[in-house]
């Protein structure tokens, strides 16, 4: 999932190219983000990006 972030995919986006329901996919992003400690989609992305996770 966190590819499909820094691939600038919205909530709804990726809950349909998982085929996962909106509340699931609103449900994990927040989870990565929790999890990576950081408080926005773009910081998600940019230390992804920085330390190779993707």
């Amino acid at each position: 999932m966190l590819w499909l972030l820094t691939k600038g995919l919205t909530n709804s986006e990726i809950a349909e190219h998982l085929n996962i329901s909106l509340p699931t996919a609103r449900y994990h992003v927040s989870a990565i983000l929790q999890k990576l400690d950081v408080s926005n989609r773009a910081e998600a992305v940019a230390l992804a990006l920085k330390e190779h996770l993707v």
